[in-house]
Order: C-alpha cells, then structure tokens, then sequence
C-alpha cells in the first residue's frame, strides 16, 4: 500500500477495509505513508504482522535539522510534517512492526547533501527506526513538466542544474553520482546502528526458514555489488540464483546433505561458480565446515 491515507481516508477507511483482507489472507503488508493516520490502523497491522511479515514506512527526505527544510516543507505543503511522522514511527516501532524510512526521492540540491542525510539517518534511528531506504527522484512525461514548473518558481537558482541533470527524454538523473551518495548513506546507517536497506523478516517457523536466509544473503551481497558498481552479468548471477532458492520448496540442507555441493549446483540457475558460494553461505548459517 501507498500513499492510501489521504485525508479522504479518515472519512470512508478504506486502507482499513483492505487490511481486513489482509488479515484474513494472513497476506504480508508493506505500507509506505507520508501521513501518522495510518496509526489508526495500529491494531490491525499488530494482528497481520503476528501471522506474516509487515512493515509501515514512511517517505521522509528532510528534518528540522535539514538546511533546506522550509524550502523542502514547500514542495510537501500539503503534507503533515516530518517531525509527525517521526513521532508514529516511533509509535509503530514501540509495537513491535518493522518501520523506517524511504529517503525518497532525493531532491539534487536540497536532499542529497551530507547534512540532510545524516539528520534524516539520525532522526530515523533516535525513532526507533530500523533502515533507511535511498532513491533518486525521477521524472517523466507532464509530471516532469509539473516538477520542473515548481522548480523554476520555487527555485530558480535549481532550474540550470534540474535542466543539465533531466534533458529531453530523461527519466533517472543522468551524469548524477547516485552510487556514490548511497556509498555515503550506508556509512551513515552503520554509524547509527541500522540498515541501508529494509531487512528481510524471516518467519523461523516456516519449513523453508533455512532458504530464506540464504536468500538474504545473496540479496545482500547483490546490494553490496550494485553500490560498487560491478559488472551487470555478474549481478545477475546473484539474482536468479536468489530468485531460484525463493521458488525452491525443498530445504537446501536436504538437498545439500543428500548430494552435497553437486545437489547445489544443479538447483535451477545457480550452477558451478554459485553453487560454491551458496555452499559457504550453508557452512555459515549451520556452524558446520567441511574438515
């Protein structure tokens, strides 16, 4: 779900309608807001998160710390306030659910600097949240048009850097130091003590538990490569053995124990080279190393 709780939604509930779907479903929940309302639904998200994975974020890209906070607060008039979605943040970590923040989009020239990002880091960690998810902002077709519009009368000292960064035909940022900045961001979430990306929760008692930890961890190391900027192919090694394992309905220590490495590398898309890297990723998670 996002951006369901509009202020129509304190009216006609119905984000709350479809949680009760979800509940029902015992459906994983994962909410992105800009608003506190959605602690109105505090009770149900308890009750779907005690049967499945949830997690309520909230887009935040400025603090009260920020350096350009009131030209930020500008763009998002229509919104409730950082410090506001702070507070339910901290709310929904004091209840158990999985909550942080999505610094998205960054703003070039009102987000992206070290100051804003440590504060929005900062803030997020003092509020019980757990990651801090980054994303560029992209712009496309009359929504560019729009952005562009606000920009040159909000700021028209931006509009020569928002013209080199969005030419014609543009959707991400071109020429921008994007893996950088999220180079920067990860530091900073390890400085405060949470994550640079949203954790996977792991039901432990679910058959295939095992799986998705290994899972985890080639997600972890395909965001790791995506920062350094690694060969494409590469990276997608990582990812389709992932999404092989997700599929696999059969614990990879039985396959691993009846056929050893050999019962690894025949696991649909994981092969040779993934396969000894899947092995060590067992070894890790078990305790047991081969002698």
């Amino acid at each position: 779900m996002t951006g369901d709780y509009q202020p129509a939604e304190g009216r006609f509930g119905l984000s709350r309608q479809m949680l009760g779907i979800c509940l029902n479903l015992c459906f994983p929940v994962f909410v992105l807001e800009r608003s506190p309302l959605v602690l109105r639904d505090l009770d149900l998200l308890q009750e779907i998160n005690s049967r499945a994975p949830s997690v309520v974020a909230f887009s935040i890209i400025s603090t009260p710390e920020s350096p350009h906070y009131d030209d930020v607060r500008k763009i998002e008039r229509n919104v409730p306030p950082p410090e506001e979605r702070f507070k339910a943040m901290e709310k929904l970590a004091n209840s158990g659910l999985l909550s942080g923040t999505c610094l998205m989009p960054l703003l070039p020239g009102l987000c992206d600097n070290e100051t804003n990002l440590e504060a929005v880091v900062r803030w997020t960690a003092r509020h019980g949240g757990r990651f801090v998810v980054a994303g560029t902002l992209t712009l496309a077709d009359q929504q560019k048009d729009h952005f562009l519009h606000r920009i040159s009368e909000s700021f028209p000292d931006l509009i020569e850097l928002y013209g080199r960064l969005y030419p014609s035909s543009s959707y991400a940022p071109r020429h921008y130091s994007w893996q950088r900045i999220a180079r920067r961001i990860r530091a900073l979430c390890k400085k405060h003590g949470i994550s640079d990306r949203i954790p996977r929760p792991v039901n432990s008692n679910d058959r295939l538990a095992f799986n998705k930890r290994i899972v985890e961890k080639l997600v972890v190391r395909i965001h790791d490569m995506e920062l350094a900027q690694e060969p494409e192919y590469s990276i997608w090694a990582y990812r389709r053995a992932a999404w092989a394992i997700e599929e696999l309905q059969e614990d990879i220590r039985t396959i691993y124990h009846k056929m050893g490495l050999d019962g690894l590398k025949s696991i649909s898309d994981v092969g040779s080279l993934m396969g000894e890297r899947v092995e060590s990723f067992v070894h890790e998670l078990t305790g047991e190393y081969p002698v």
